[in-house]
């Protein structure tokens, strides 16, 4: 039904259209597209309507509409009957897409209907206006031309802004073959040249031209498939336009290029004449003619320069590059040829892909040529050679280069079976090849057949008619035959001549010339001649660089030897020859850097050259780079590991590292290698290892390690004593020697731990020379302590020993050294240093040593740094120590010392501390601080200026001092400087004192410092003395009388042998530590030691005004008594402290305090007297002091204690008469709230018991003893729960880090703390029922009793009591778990 009526509406609308009723027409067509949309017929009549109803637009897509749905139909006007109309059509049609559409392919279409072969051209060719087909042909090709070029343009633009897009080079061939694949230009081009010769006015040439070209490019372009037969199509329109002889150079080069030659004669001469004449300006067109030029005889260098200028406008020409490889090859430039062929081997390959044609004889040349360049460049580049001269025999049998070129290959690889018999395939092939025979007799020169060398070279001299390499063969198989046939100029040198006239450029015969010249003539100067000839004909050749660059160093022309370096390295990047010797030279100029590179770049050609490892290695040792040394000459030593030099340079670095102890095991096993060698007790070594024994041993005094410091110096000594027992004229080893026993002085308390005996054999060996003599100084200055039995004058005093030690060390290095002043005033020096550290140390030994033995040694100090300012004037460290040794002695001197250092070196802080301290010295506190600023100052970091201006902030009185001693300190090792660190101690021992409340932690840092100073001065009074007192402050009563003690000792061995006036002060420091010792013992409960102290130190005041200190004594000796229950002596002891504090020395707090001390030991003497004494003398105090608490509260316990509530009510009363302000600042113990409580348990009131507890608390809250009280009174009390909330929320008070409490918490409440709330939950939950124990998430468990003990006992854990409870806690959490599995269960 739907068909029938889509005809029926197509009839109407065709006679609608015939009678020009076009709406009638339209809506028909309308009809039929709502049935069929796609109807093609319908489509066809609405382009017909549009257009005539001049709706073009709309006609237009009705068009294309009707195109796309059946292309293959030719839309034409058939019922059109006006032709000219169709005419009209047409062209508006063309102007449409020309002017308004600018659509080419709609276009293109269009002109399509003015072609023959159109439906309407037979319709319209005869009509004025419709241009020839030649002419619309020409138009579509332009049209065509610029469509393809444009849209080449635009889609590769387009698709390389894609995400995916690949390079631009694949993105490029993709559009070109998409776009070429269905270019209609080809059908153009042939439909032209058709019309063409018919018409006057078209050059067919041309059009041939064009149309070679666009073949060129689609051939280039489409896939494999199509390649062929457009390659056969360009060709034979090439040939037929060289035969046309055209004016384009294309047709040419399109054959010339393509032609698969083996060589350059291969090619058509004829034709590349008639290209080079016909077009001299193109660049293949300058090539050839640099070919005919080379070819007929002309200079290589012309030649060259047609072919450079050539190549500079055809870079791509294979003809070009094939010529030039082979021209490049004759000539022995082989590195120019294979870059050439390499060039030209890659453009073939590409020419193949992109065409399709594959020049394999093209390619099998430049192979050869290759492999050629490879075997001439040397044997590094026989592996690139052997795969191509192989793959040249795969395809080509009877390739007799090939053949040679492997045979070559495998005589350097020493594979002299397979060379010979591949040399006689090629002899097969080629018997008369002289080539060849030349090879088989270097093969037999190489297997030491010298006769049959000499015979096979002999017959290819005779092949060859005079080929010069050959006589070169001949002439090296002479050399080696030896004897006269070396010497005489007959033979070898005879050759060599022979071959240089042949081959003036034959560089390796000059080089045996040469050899000729140095070896067997001694002509030095023709020598050196013949290598220059050599080197400037083959930079290459190693052994003409080597001898010419030995001769220019022996000349004293080092410049002209890196010449030659260089001149090699240029023409060969990898001659490791060149670039070691390089390497080494830069070394001897000090450029590091450029030492390194040429190292580097010589090993990248021979990794095991040892040589280039050692030089490598050294050049990083002097830039600095340590590591990369070390590395280095671990390398080495892997290649060589006898190498003494590499294994002592390794234990060189360690030691400048740092690594002392590494570097002693590498010094140690040096020695042992050595011995394998020959070489026992290698000398350099065993100074190494006294080096760093004396660097180890300050770095363990400066950490404060001292009995490993002085094991270390031990262990130098002996290896000294063994090394100038092999050599005792070397000056290093003796200054060393000097410098160990000089660092003794450092660690005068652990000598005992260095053996005398070494230093005793190494003196002795100074015994033969008469040193003092020779340094003009006294005889027999240093020999008291170097008897073997080392007694003397000094009591065994070791430290005086090693002194004297390191003196006759000095001046024996001074005998070595003659009169070398450079080295002379560092000796000088050390002398003097030595000298007054002896001046020093004799001074302060308190031992009976006469005066003028003091004042010798400083005077000797000052003529020996004298004498080093004299050789050396300018020193700055000469200057400062002259300062030093002048100081106490002349102070204006000492300053002026100072002056000049700092004139010398105005940055250094040495000389502005040491001034500063000798401006301290002489009480001048302002210029010493700011002495002390400037050296800060210049050196943050310099801990002496620091501790100097603390003890001026000290002397001043200012609060900085602590922190600036805490900060030197700090920034200083523990055993650097011992003065400094008491100062700090003692500082913070005083602001420590001064305070209610400390931190325990607050003096470990001082008593840290003040342990060290101990370990190097043990019998330092003063710090023995502060060690106790800080000791004591910890609660570490036992290690404080240990340190009082051994105080005491001190003293009395001083005052038993000393006189003077240091007996009066030794004496009064020692009634002070007796007292000390007395007081720490009482502590610890030696009740019987304690006493026994006191009563000395009172002893020794008798008769002799102590102060208050004689109280402080009879009291300590008063609780010693009453503790040991001796209370008669306690009250006598109290009773005169009374007696002392009445008469009004300023101490009246002591006055009060002894009345309450008195009075405890009348109560404890038990009787009615007694105690009604005590309570008139409590009494009596108060009604003098009514706010002196510990009065109230005595008689307050007194009544309690007696169950007189009168008494305790009434001392009570007199605590409330007491203002509020003033109770807080006199009950610092917080003992009122404490007594008010134990009068209410007395009284049977637990309630109003905890109530006053409570009421503290409110009070003050923050208060930690109110807590701890009032947890141990509920626990007390069998409150276990309430405790359980008290110690949680004492708990949570001091866990706040800014609390007060937290501030203010001792290491002992903390422990109670702990040790209160893991009691109050045990026995919380034994009261209560047993509940499951909760699930430990991830925080602290601060309920469980076992945690909270273990945190007690990490406090304190000496204490029974933590351990006790950590028992009952673990048995209660067994319980617990006992009792849920049995409920489980």
């Amino acid at each position: 039904m739907s068909q029938n009526y889509v005809k029926n509406a197509l009839k109407l609308a065709k006679d609608a259209l015939q009678v020009k009723h076009y709406e009638e027409a339209l809506k028909n067509c309308e009809k039929v597209l709502q049935y069929e949309p796609d109807n093609y017929n319908a489509y066809v009549f609405l382009g017909v309507i549009y257009q005539n109803l001049n709706r073009l637009e709309e006609s237009l897509q009705a068009y294309q509409k009707a195109i796309e749905i059946n292309s293959l139909k030719n839309i034409y006007i058939f019922f059109i009957k006006d032709v000219k109309n169709i005419l009209d059509t047409i062209n508006k049609l063309i102007n449409l897409h020309r002017d308004k559409q600018r659509n080419r392919l709609s276009h293109v279409a269009v002109l399509k209907y003015m072609l023959p072969g159109s439906p309407c051209f037979e319709m319209i060719q005869n009509l004025e206006g419709v241009p020839k087909p030649i002419q619309t042909f020409s138009k579509i090709r332009e049209l065509l031309e610029i469509e393809e070029s444009e849209t080449l343009v635009r889609e590769v633009e387009r698709r390389r802004q894609r995400l995916n897009a690949g390079p631009h080079v694949t993105i490029k061939a993709q559009v070109e073959n998409e776009v070429y694949s269905n270019s209609q230009l080809e059908e153009i081009y042939e439909s032209l040249l058709e019309l063409a010769p018919s018409d006057d006015y078209t050059d067919s040439n041309d059009i041939t031209l064009k149309y070679v070209a666009h073949i060129q490019k689609k051939l280039m372009a489409v896939l494999h498939e199509e390649k062929s037969r457009l390659r056969e199509k360009l060709h034979l329109m090439a040939r037929i336009l060289v035969k046309q002889n055209t004016d384009s150079p294309l047709p040419y080069e399109i054959l010339i290029e393509s032609t698969d030659s083996y060589s350059s004669d291969d090619y058509d001469e004829n034709l590349l004449r008639e290209y080079s004449e016909k077009f001299p300006d193109a660049g293949l067109s300058i090539m050839i003619r640099g070919y005919f030029l080379h070819k007929n005889g002309g200079l290589l260098d012309e030649a060259i320069e047609l072919y450079n200028e050539g190549f500079a406008l055809a870079s791509n020409s294979l003809f070009g590059h094939l010529s030039i490889s082979w021209l490049y090859h004759n000539s022995k430039d082989y590195d120019s040829a294979l870059e050439y062929a390499m060039a030209g081997h890659e453009h073939s390959t590409n020419l193949s892909k992109l065409t399709g044609v594959v020049l394999k004889r093209y390619q099998r040349s430049l192979d050869l040529c290759i492999a050629n360049c490879y075997l001439n460049l040397g044997s590094r580049h026989y592996t690139d050679a052997l795969p191509l001269y192989q793959k040249i025999l795969n395809q080509d049998p009877y390739s007799v280069s090939a053949l040679l070129g492997i045979s070559v290959i495998f005589s350097h690889q020493k594979q002299y079976t397979e060379a010979l018999a591949t040399l006689d395939k090629a002899l097969k092939l080629e018997p008369d090849n002289h080539l060849v025979q030349g090879e088989l007799a270097w093969i037999q020169f190489s297997l030491g057949n010298l006769e049959e060398a000499e015979r096979m070279c002999a017959e290819a001299i005779k092949m060859s008619n005079s080929f010069p390499l050959h006589y070169y063969r001949l002439g090296r198989i002479y050399w080696e035959k030896n004897g006269e046939y070396r010497s005489d100029k007959n033979y070898a040198y005879n050759q060599f001549i022979q071959a240089i006239k042949l081959d003036p450029h034959l560089a390796n015969a000059f080089t045996f010339i040469g050899h000729y010249y140095r070896l067997i003539a001694s002509d030095s100067i023709r020598a050196k001649k013949c290598y220059e000839k050599a080197f400037s004909l083959e930079a290459n050749d190693e052994e003409a660089g080597l001898q010419l660059s030995h001769y220019y160093q022996s000349d004293g022309k080092p410049e002209l030897a890196e010449a030659v370096y260089r001149t090699a390295i240029q023409a060969n990047f990898r001659a490791a020859w060149a670039w070691k010797r390089l390497g080494f030279l830069e070394l001897t100029k000090q450029n590091n850097i450029d030492a390194i590179t040429a190292f580097q770049t010589a090993l990248r050609s021979d990794t095991k050259d040892i040589h280039c490892w050692e030089g490598l290695a050294e050049a990083y040792r002097q830039e600095g780079r340590f590591i990369a040394s070390m590395k280095a000459f671990i390398r080495a030593t892997e290649l060589d590991p006898f190498s003494i030099y590499a294994y002592y340079q390794i234990a060189n670095i360690k030691q400048r590292l740092g690594l002392y102890n590494d570097a002693i095991d590498q010094y140690k096993l040096i020695i042992k290698k050595a011995e394998t060698k020959g070489q026992p007790n290698h000398l350099p070594s065993l100074k190494g290892c006294g080096d760093c024994y004396l660097a180890l041993a300050i770095e363990y005094y400066h950490n404060g390690y001292y009995g490993r410091s002085a094991d270390a110096l031990a262990e130098g000594l002996e290896n000294m004593l063994r090394a100038v027992q092999i050599n005792n004229s070397i000056q290093s080893l003796w200054k060393l020697i000097g410098d160990i026993c000089f660092t003794a002085k450092l660690i005068p308390s652990y000598l005992h731990l260095i053996p005398l005996e070494a230093l005793s054999q190494i003196i002795e060996i100074t015994n033969t020379s008469d040193i003092d003599r020779i340094s003009q100084m006294p005889k027999g200055l240093d020999s008291t302590g170097f008897n073997k039995d080392m007694g003397g004058d000094f009591e065994n005093d070791t430290l005086t020993t090693f002194l004297k030690g390191a003196c006759v060390a000095y001046k024996y290095a001074i005998y070595l050294n003659g009169n070398n002043s450079d080295i002379n005033s560092a000796y000088w020096h050390d002398l003097a240093i030595s000298y007054y550290w002896l001046f020093v140390h004799m001074k302060n030994s308190f031992k009976k040593f006469s005066q003028e033995n003091f004042s010798v040694y400083l005077n000797i100090a000052i003529s020996c740094i004298k004498g080093a300012l004299r050789l050396e004037p300018t020193n700055h460290n000469f200057w400062n120590d002259l300062g030093v040794i002048t100081s106490s002695i002349n102070t204006k001197l000492s300053q002026h010392a100072f002056i000049m250092a700092m004139d010398y070196s105005p940055k250094d802080p040495v000389s502005w501390t040491n001034i500063g301290f000798l401006y301290l010295m002489n009480s001048d506190s302002e210029l010493a601080n700011q002495a002390f600023t400037a050296a800060h100052t210049l050196d943050p970091d310099f801990a002496p200026a620091w501790f100097g201006q603390a003890y001026v902030a000290k002397l001043l009185g200012s609060e900085e001092a602590l922190d600036l001693f805490e900060h030197a300190f700090d920034i200083s090792g523990p055993g650097d400087l011992v003065e400094g660190n008491y100062g700090f101690a003692c500082q913070s021992f005083k602001h420590i004192c001064s305070k209610t409340f400390f931190e325990d932690t607050s003096l470990v840092s001082p008593l840290f410092a003040l342990q060290k100073l101990i370990e190097q001065r043990p019998d330092d009074i003063a710090a023995l003395n502060l060690s106790g007192l800080m000791l004591e402050q910890l609660y570490q009563s036992s290690e404080a009388a240990e340190a009082f003690a051994n105080a005491i000792k001190t003293i009395e061995e001083t005052l038993h042998n000393s006189e003077g006036l240091c007996d009066i002060i030794q004496a009064k420091y020692l009634d002070c530590l007796q007292a000390n010792l007395g007081r720490v013992l009482c502590a610890i409960g030696d009740f019987t030691g304690s006493i026994a102290a006191h009563e000395a130190a009172l002893k020794a005041m008798e008769g002799r005004d102590f102060g208050s200190f004689q109280i402080y004594s009879q009291l300590g000796a008063g609780l010693a008594y009453y503790f040991s229950n001796q209370l008669k002596n306690s009250l006598e002891m109290f009773e005169n402290a009374l007696n002392a504090t009445e008469v009004g020395l300023g101490i009246e707090e002591v006055h009060k305090d002894v009345v309450v001390l008195l009075s405890q030991v009348l109560w404890a003497l038990r009787g009615e007297e007694h105690r009604n004494l005590a309570k008139e003398e409590l009494f009596r105090c108060i009604s003098n002091n009514p706010s002196h608490l510990p009065a109230i509260l005595g008689l307050c316990a007194m009544g309690l204690i007696q169950e007189d509530n009168t008494l305790a009510n009434a001392a009570l009363q007199e605590i409330t008469k007491l203002p509020l302000h003033v109770t807080y600042e006199i009950d610092q113990k917080n003992e009122i709230s404490f007594l008010l409580s134990r009068y209410f348990l007395l009284q049977g009131s637990e309630k109003q018991a905890t109530l006053s507890l409570i009421r503290s608390v409110q009070v003050k809250p923050t208060d930690l003893v109110h807590w701890l009280n009032l947890t141990d009174h509920l626990i007390s009390i069998g409150s276990f729960k309430p405790a359980v909330s008290s110690a949680k929320s004492t708990l949570v008070l001091v866990s706040n880090p800014s609390s007060l409490a937290a501030l203010s918490i001792t290491t002992i409440q903390k422990f109670k703390l702990y040790c209160n709330f893991a009691t109050a939950l045990i026995a919380n939950s034994a009261e209560n029922e047993v509940e499951e124990p909760g699930k430990v998430t991830g925080e602290i468990p601060t309920d469980d009793p076992v945690f909270l003990t273990q945190r007690a006992l990490v406090l304190a854990p000496w204490n029974l009591l933590g351990w006790s409870l950590l028992g009952i806690g673990l048995c209660t959490r067994q319980n617990k778990i006992a009792f849920h599995s049995d409920n489980s269960i």
